[in-house]
């Protein structure tokens, strides 16, 4: 990783409409953090200079859901190899879920987060429990943890079933501004279920995860979300009908968003058949109708926001039969091209980036006012979205043994980032 504190990026297209150069090549002046200069063309001499075919830039990547495993279960993962796992993606920022061995559920582990984040090549982002050990009972430090400097508050990858506890929540949170994040899933319906509940499960002989269990939940949070008159954000939506329930409650006026998996943009339950565990997630792979209809909610803008929702995993608790292995998919290095070739005849790129950048800051409430003009602080991703290349070429830096990208074309790479007032070229 080679860094600079000042350098001129040469003939770049610009992804961002929100700027008076959108989609227009232009020249950009770095130092130390701050846009200095934008414009067609910029000639100064005994300078570094960057530049690569097909060059684009865009506001820096953030990622809305990882989890790094730290601490508790670095065997999967560590902050400093996610990190760079991430940086390697593309990201700037990252948003760490709580889901570690302790629970993030005190200011400390936030602080453990924000001293590791003072070295690290991208922005690590802590979320909050908002229930002490995600065990949905009581109510964890919120507000410590938030003066801590927590992104955002979610309970993981843990069901909430006590509806008492999940309005105190809401209460609660309501007050900072932003809104509380959830998974919502029934834990008794979900009970033993390997893959989306369908014909495809029947074939297969595995145990289903019916749409309903993800549904029975979210319309709960959706109706104590009204009556708290709180903010709700729906992590990693699956389904055509947790769609129309978001969609319905934002008719009505009430705060209700949510966001997608990348695997569930990638992949549906017919990618089955083989039973490869790496494509074991949760939510399931569900049916093509569950993909396109989710891809069509985020052009509509009824959800905002792909996650990576990184979950790496060890040899061990991957590769082994399908009903005995983990949940989860490792994601971060091949997010982009994934994406990209995944969605590029959905979607403009424009849009593309959109929801990998704008749309998981306006969600968090992160860095909303960034702006990419002359005079401003910056953090910036620099891509090739036509670059076709093979996950098996990569020296990925995470631990992950659950990545799935050998199974698809990838289109689309990230090749520097600017974050922290330095310039980092990706390998």
């Amino acid at each position: 990783m080679k860094n600079s504190a000042q350098i001129l990026i040469k003939n770049a297209r610009l992804v961002e409409p929100l700027s008076e150069f959108h989609l227009q090549q232009v020249d950009l002046l770095l130092n130390n953090g701050k846009l200095e200069q934008i414009a067609p063309r910029i000639s100064i001499d005994n300078i570094e200079t960057f530049s690569a075919d097909n060059l684009h830039v865009s506001l820096g990547w953030m990622d809305l859901r990882a989890n790094f495993s730290d601490p508790g279960m670095e065997d999967r993962e560590d902050l400093e190899s996610g990190a760079m796992a991430a940086w390697q993606g593309g990201f700037t920022s990252v948003g760490l879920s709580p889901q570690t061995e302790p629970v993030a559920d005190t200011k400390a582990s936030i602080h453990y987060i924000k001293r590791a984040n003072q070295n690290s090549p991208v922005n690590l982002l802590p979320y909050g429990a908002f229930s002490r050990g995600t065990k949905g009972e009581e109510l964890s430090e919120i507000y410590d943890m938030d003066k801590a400097g927590a992104l955002a508050f979610s309970n993981g990858k843990q069901s909430v079933s006590n509806s008492a506890l999940m309005k105190l929540a809401l209460l609660y949170n309501r007050d900072l501004k932003r809104p509380l994040h959830v998974q919502s899933f029934d834990a008794n319906l979900r009970a033993e279920g390997q893959m989306h509940e369908g014909s495809k499960s029947t074939w297969l002989g595995l145990n289903g995860l019916a749409e309903i269990s993800e549904t029975i939940t979210q319309a709960r949070d959706i109706r104590l979300a009204e009556y708290c008159a709180a903010a709700l954000h729906f992590t990693g939506i699956s389904s055509s009908k947790s769609v129309e329930l978001v969609r319905e409650a934002q008719e009505k006026g009430i705060a209700i968003s949510g966001d997608v998996n990348l695997m569930n943009l990638l992949f549906t339950d017919e990618d089955l058949d083989t039973y490869d565990s790496r494509l074991k997630v949760f939510p399931p792979l569900r049916e093509m109708r569950d993909k396109s209809n989710l891809v069509q909610a985020l052009k509509d803008g009824v959800l905002k926001g792909i996650a990576s929702n990184h979950e790496p995993r060890t040899i061990e608790e991957k590769r082994c039969e399908f009903d005995m292995a983990s949940f989860g998919a490792a994601t971060l290095e091949g997010f982009f091209g994934a994406l990209n070739a995944a969605l590029e005849k959905e979607m403009t790129l424009s849009d593309i980036i959109y929801q990998i950048s704008r749309a998981p800051r306006e969600i968090t409430h992160y860095q909303t006012n960034m702006a990419l003009k002359a005079g401003e602080e910056v953090e910036l991703t620099f891509f090739n979205p036509a670059l076709e290349w093979s996950w098996n070429d990569l020296k990925p830096y995470s631990k992950a043994a659950n990545y799935p990208f050998q199974l698809i074309t990838l289109k689309g790479k990230a090749l520097a980032t600017y974050v922290k007032g330095k310039f980092s070229r990706i390998a």
